[in-house]
């Protein structure tokens, strides 16, 4: 009974996208059956995370700003859908020691690796926070891209349009095992990205991670 709320969720977010945006999904075999991983998406809209809860075989882990936990209906659904709460700004440690936590037990985290939702609507970055995140709990990154949210619920608007909606999962991305770690998962983080020679290494998955988007985004428009 523990997921009986993202479950129900799911079913109903899965009919919503299906019927209203007649949604399609590729690569659901690159989707891991069990064991932890990052779901790392582009972002373009605020549909991207329903999205992805409804598209993704596994259960996800999400995160969402603190403050909408103070809305006490909006608050309780999230608690209840297990979304891990973040302080924007500066890093959360606290947040990301809890995905961590998370992927330890073997859970899917999904992010969004560029850091907001692009407003241009085109394919940007990912930071190398998404390296390091995989660096520290020793997961693969999953790369997934999304299409036609920034149609459906552009930026700027607060109404629904029609719009086709697709989602493409890529091959995972192993992460680099550190030569050095501390066991504790707090001094762990902290090691990881104090370290040059670490930086890089979370630079050249969240460069890899960018590579696996292109490509997927080259296969749907292809």
């Amino acid at each position: 009974m523990k997921y009986w709320c993202y479950d129900f969720s799911k079913f109903v977010l899965w009919l919503f996208f299906r019927l209203g945006f007649g949604f399609e999904v590729r690569g659901r075999e690159h989707v891991p059956r069990d064991g932890a991983f990052i779901l790392a998406s582009n972002h373009l809209s605020y549909l991207d995370p329903p999205l992805l809860a409804a598209a993704c075989r596994r259960r996800l882990s999400f995160m969402a700003r603190a403050n909408l936990f103070e809305q006490p209906l909006l608050g309780a659904y999230l608690r209840a859908v297990h979304v891990i709460a973040l302080q924007r700004g500066e890093g959360d440690l606290g947040a990301i020691r809890e995905a961590v936590r998370r992927l330890q037990q073997g859970d899917a985290v999904a992010i969004f690796p560029e850091g907001g939702r692009q407003f241009s609507g085109q394919l940007g970055r990912a930071k190398r926070g998404v390296g390091l995140l995989a660096a520290t709990a020793h997961v693969p990154i999953v790369p997934v891209l999304v299409q036609g949210t920034f149609q459906a619920l552009p930026p700027d608007s607060h109404r629904l349009h029609r719009a086709k909606i697709r989602v493409a999962f890529g091959p995972a991305i192993p992460y680099t095992v550190p030569t050095v770690l501390p066991t504790d998962a707090s001094a762990n983080l902290q090691a990881e990205e104090g370290q040059p020679v670490a930086r890089d290494r979370h630079e050249q998955l969240a460069d890899a991670l960018t590579h696996q988007w292109r490509r997927l985004a080259e296969q749907l428009n292809g």
